[in-house]
């Protein structure tokens, strides 16, 4: 098990190597860099989650918190997904993971419907606006201010 950040993303980049041979793994690996990036840019809301680090799985968690934030893992055939875990302890506002999913959804070729786990695939956020978009969404989320579907377009 990889207990630091370094061996954890080796370990991903190990797997999506065997999964996803050719000219895409520099673009693979620049998202998940990214989000790695991303992530450590902030300190105090974010850190890496080493007990995730199993088989080529990079997470984050917010700091102070036991369940992740993000996840990124490698699955054979279906390559590489960004996962987006919701706070599983408060009230889960359906409105908000509507949300969730609607901007996955605006991004990836395969739709997610309801139950599914919030995932988006490496291909789709090799884009590079798609990629913003979703890390601006996950912004929202650490800062608590993502507009659900209803509100944002409710009159005021």
């Amino acid at each position: 098990m990889s207990s630091t950040l370094p061996l954890a993303r080796e370990t991903f980049l190990a797997a999506l190597t065997q999964d996803t041979p050719g000219p895409d793994q520099p673009r693979l690996a620049a998202v998940l860099d990214a989000l790695i990036n991303w992530s450590v840019a902030r300190p105090a809301q974010l850190e890496f989650r080493p007990t995730a680090a199993g088989k080529g799985v990079v997470s984050f968690a917010r700091v102070g918190s036991k369940g992740a934030f993000w996840s990124a893992q490698v699955t054979r055939g279906v390559g590489p997904r960004l996962e987006i875990h919701l706070p599983s302890g408060e009230a889960l506002d359906d409105a908000l993971r509507t949300t969730v999913m609607q901007t996955l959804n605006a991004h990836s070729r395969s739709a997610l419907v309801e139950g599914d786990r919030l995932r988006i695939g490496f291909g789709a956020l090799k884009n590079a606006a798609a990629q913003a978009a979703v890390l601006a969404l996950m912004e929202q989320l650490l800062e608590g201010s993502v507009q659900s579907v209803q509100s944002a377009t409710s009159p005021s």
